[in-house]
């Protein structure tokens, strides 16, 4: 690595205790490493440190503008008001930036931007960004516009993002936020990224309802919405994660295919419920678990009318051969409805949780038995208790807040024939 004579000059300054500076001593390499994980103006900042330290973030092989730190207040501004004095000072700050870094290569660019004046830095930054082929593009558009009569927030999602060309060559990792994504994304995505692993849309707008790619490794789509009665297919062979969050809007997906996923290791689904209807607006929940049948870790949270979907596929639910942990957050499991469905498909099942989950109400009958050889036998001849088989079925933590004891008691009660052979760990938030 390349070394720098002026850490051994009198430029490395030396605390009043007569200590050495240590860190001043490093070569610019490691210290421009350090550098990376600072936002530029942090960076810039490191200059008042010593002699060492000027102009040493001019080089540093990251752009990280974070528009959020100069505003005075620390909350979130209103994105469509006029230019104040903290936007000015952003923008003024973003200018000169862009003078003065001259790195020679340009590893990461992060842009987090919080009101509507912050698109021409934006732009600004970008195409300095696509000049040097980064590894890593992050493009947030952080600001919200609240719903709360219904208890929900929506992204603006006006940004359009401009063509990329040939800057993605190195591209391994993707983050947008809050951008409208056209059909030309989504065929760029395909044939231009062939270095692409980590891809993240929070709050997008995708125009054309298509994810394609043959190097995607980890795949994370949250809250992000199309056009009224598109169906988002995603085909991603070499994926491993997916992260799924659906918003509760009437320009949500119609469904949800994922095409091609034979090395999916691991899956967290969270199907939010339309506010108006209180049912998932949504025909696709049960073809998208019939299309990840190859997982071996799957979360399934965020609804609680989710089950009413799976039943209209009840005689033909898929096997899950592979799925070894299974997760249930925030679920309703009080009829045992849907650990029946999982149970008796999922024969290599080791681990189950349930956390924080709608429970089975514990039947009169049962709270008058306190004596735990008379529970036992009661359960035995109770007709209606659930029926699975899940043989290698080894572990079950089920978390439970304060008050849900009484529920948690019935609900073990109903499914405690079927689990003689797991143990059982309750785990109190």
């Amino acid at each position: 690595m390349a070394q720098t004579t002026a850490a051994k000059a009198s430029g490395s300054r030396r605390p009043a205790g007569g200590e050495e500076d240590r860190l001043s001593s490093l070569s610019d390499d490691l210290l421009h490493i350090i550098m990376s994980f600072l936002t530029s103006r942090q960076a810039v900042q490191t200059c008042v440190l010593s002699r060492r330290w000027v102009g040493l973030w001019c080089s540093v092989p990251c752009l990280n503008v974070d528009q959020q730190e100069f505003n005075a207040t620390n909350e979130p501004e209103d994105w469509t008001a006029a230019e104040t004095p903290d936007t000015v000072r952003f923008l003024n700050f973003v200018d000169k930036l862009l003078v003065f870094h001259r790195a020679e290569s340009l590893n990461t660019f992060r842009f987090r931007c919080s009101n509507w004046h912050g698109r021409k830095a934006a732009d600004q930054c970008l195409s300095r960004a696509i000049e040097f082929c980064p590894e890593v593009l992050e493009l947030c558009f952080t600001s919200k516009q609240e719903v709360p009569q219904f208890g929900w927030s929506y992204y603006d999602q006006e940004y359009e993002l401009p063509p990329l060309g040939s800057s993605s060559c190195r591209l391994r990792r993707l983050h947008l936020v809050g951008i409208y994504l056209d059909k030309d994304f989504t065929l760029h995505l395909q044939s231009s990224c062939p270095a692409l692993e980590d891809l993240e849309l929070e709050g997008c707008l995708i125009a054309y309802p298509k994810i394609m790619s043959s190097t995607l490794k980890n795949l994370a789509i949250i809250d992000c919405t199309t056009y009224c009665g598109n169906v988002l297919t995603v085909t991603t062979p070499a994926l491993i994660s997916f992260h799924l969050v659906i918003i509760p809007t009437g320009a949500s997906w119609d469904g949800i295919l994922a095409d091609e996923m034979p090395s999916l290791v691991k899956a967290s689904i969270s199907f939010k419920y339309d506010f108006c209807t209180g049912r998932i607006p949504h025909r696709g929940p049960f073809k998208l678990l019939c299309s990840l049948v190859n997982m071996r870790n799957l979360e399934l949270s965020g609804s609680e009318t989710l089950w009413n979907n799976l039943q209209e596929g009840l005689d033909t639910f898929p096997t899950f051969l592979n799925l070894r942990t299974l997760v249930f957050n925030g679920c309703d499991t009080s009829d045992n409805f849907i650990l029946e469905c999982f149970l008796n498909n999922a024969p290599s099942l080791e681990k189950l949780i349930l956390q924080y989950c709608k429970l089975a109400e514990v039947s009169r009958k049962c709270k008058r038995i306190t004596n735990p050889k008379m529970l036992s036998r009661e359960l035995r001849q109770d007709a209606h208790a659930p029926a699975f088989e899940c043989p290698n079925l080894r572990f079950t933590e089920i978390k439970y807040r304060e008050g849900d004891f009484d529920e948690l008691f019935g609900h073990l009660c109903g499914i405690w024939r079927n689990l003689q052979k797991s143990t059982i760990t309750l785990t109190k938030a």
